[in-house]
């Protein structure tokens, strides 16, 4: 391993922008403890107490306030038409200054919409969905997200005092989409708005009437197909009101558990999730805090980060930051390792870099919703329970992606036993490009016969000639190593990424080569 990226990590870990950052997404908050990072629901029921004046938060009215101005310009579209989000100027104009006087009748989470409609429960037909016994429905798809009913005083320009009732419905999209998105008739915002609508007598008998209706989802996600919804993100949300929030709190009442539960709330925006209770899936980031923003950017600007990701993700890197230096370490392994010992970290990195540039952002998100942490074994045989593993033990990648290769030229012997195959058959039949590590840094196939000169393809990093004595990253060195029924000496790269190394199973499975997860 050359000095210099020994140098380069022990550079990062001293860095007091490493300490600090470490250590706040070190600790761990009461959503990582109960495995409910990324669970709409419990997402709703935090932001309906924070939401809540009359919660144990101690904050009273300043988040819904500051929840309140941010729906007000989020809603100014320009438009002075039926299809504005907030239809009644004066009334966006009060939410905004804040010059009001507000009351707090309902703040509720996961509301069926049955249960607020009285008498008007046959008026609902049209907008809440029914069972096979002709029963209207109350699951997640009839019942909204989180529902408050608010009642708000100020004085008009003629001096008089109006009282506007403002319901707001806000549907939570953390990673599930819009049920029957894009159908004008029975998507899921088309039918609450037409729910509001319907509610209109049942919460107010007068014509002020102001329903604000909010659509809240990560930065990427699809816009609602309601035009009456206000879009907005968890990046808007912690921009405007969690953190002004927090800045409060942690002033008047520092040490209280508003305040562990909030600033956990902040970390848990910002660190990805790749578990959800019982149901393992990808999460991206919903949202990072602008206080972090310049201890991320000396991590982005550091070599160890920009090396690793170069190794981890080759062509996304490329993408990201520009061609491969010249001077690039090609240490796979302590790499990878470094990698994978800070993966939450250089994700939350990334996306705070590029959180403003749409364009890159696409490509962030691939690296972002990926893991590399697999410490997956496998069994890998010709047929189920006769298995080519060492002493039957189960096998690394890298071990695996040899048994697979010694499978094919075992399969291709029993099928033709009076020919042999050479390195070309095999470049043939797998192609460089399964391990993009190699096939974009240094070699451009997995196969190569060292009874020949054998030179790496891509002469920027070594170009000289492959050692098995000093080079032991790449190749296996030892004869039970040598691909068998093969002419010459040939062996074949080790060292797999976890999504290349998928590409090699599927490729492997089709022909004929059983490969099982231990």
């Amino acid at each position: 391993m050359a000095i210099g990226i020994q140098q380069m990590i022990l550079d990062f870990y001293k860095s007091p922008e490493f300490q600090k950052l470490s250590a706040y997404y070190g600790q761990s908050t009461v959503f990582d403890v109960l495995g409910v990072q990324r669970s709409e629901n419990r997402h709703s029921a935090f932001l309906a107490w924070l939401l809540n004046p009359m919660a144990s938060h101690l904050l009273k009215e300043t988040p819904l306030r500051k929840f309140l101005a941010l729906l007000a310009a989020k809603s100014d579209t320009g438009k002075k038409d039926k299809e504005d989000k907030c239809y009644s100027d004066h009334v966006r104009q009060h939410l905004l200054s804040g010059n009001y006087r507000l009351n707090v009748e309902t703040v509720k989470p996961e509301q069926s919409i049955v249960g607020l409609a009285g008498e008007k429960l046959s008026d609902l037909e049209p907008v809440v969905e029914k069972t096979s016994k002709g029963e209207f429905k109350r699951d997640a798809q009839n019942r909204f997200d989180i529902w408050m009913l608010l009642r708000i005083t100020f004085t008009n320009e003629q001096d008089k005092e109006e009282r506007w009732t403002v319901p707001i419905v806000l549907e939570n999209k953390i990673y599930s989409t819009e049920g029957n998105a894009g159908d004008k008739k029975k998507a899921q915002t088309i039918r609450y708005h037409g729910a509001i609508d319907v509610l209109h007598n049942v919460v107010c008998e007068d014509k002020y009437y102001q329903p604000l209706l909010v659509y809240l989802t990560p930065s990427d996600a699809k816009a609602p197909t309601a035009e009456s919804f206000i879009h907005i993100t968890y990046q808007d949300l912690l921009d405007y009101v969690i953190l002004p929030c927090s800045t409060l709190i942690s002033i008047e009442a520092a040490g209280t558990e508003t305040t562990v539960l909030i600033n956990g709330y902040i970390r848990n925006l910002s660190c990805p999730s790749n578990k959800d209770g019982e149901n393992t899936r990808s999460y991206s980031i919903l949202a990072i805090a602008e206080t972090e923003n310049s201890d991320l950017e000396a991590l982005y600007d550091s070599g160890a980060f920009r090396a690793a990701l170069y190794t981890m993700y080759p062509s996304e890197a490329e993408e990201l930051l520009g061609s491969l230096p010249a001077d690039m370490p090609d240490e796979l392994p302590i790499l990878e390792q470094f990698w994978n010992a800070n993966e939450n970290l250089f994700k939350i990195v990334l996306q705070n870099h590029f959180k403003n540039d749409k364009d890159k952002m696409t490509t962030v998100r691939k690296i972002v919703k990926e893991s590399n942490r697999d410490n997956t074994r496998y069994f890998v045989g010709l047929q189920a329970g006769q298995w080519l593993n060492t002493k039957g033990k189960p096998a690394s990648k890298s071990e695996a992606s040899f048994l697979i290769f010694k499978a094919y030229c075992m399969q291709q012997y029993q099928q033709n036993p009076n020919s042999s195959l050479n390195v070309n058959n095999l470049r043939a039949t797998f192609e460089g490009r399964l391990n993009t590590y190699y096939y974009n840094r240094f070699f451009q196939h997995l196969f190569y016969d060292f009874t020949q000169e054998v030179t790496s393809d891509i002469g920027r990093h070594k170009g000289n000639l492959i050692c098995l004595e000093t080079n032991t990253w790449d190749f296996y060195s030892d004869d039970d190593h040598l691909l068998p029924y093969v002419e010459g000496e040939v062996r074949n790269v080790k060292m797999w990424r976890k999504s290349d190394f998928d590409k090699l199973v599927e490729k492997a499975r089709k022909l004929g080569i059983v490969v099982e997860p231990a």
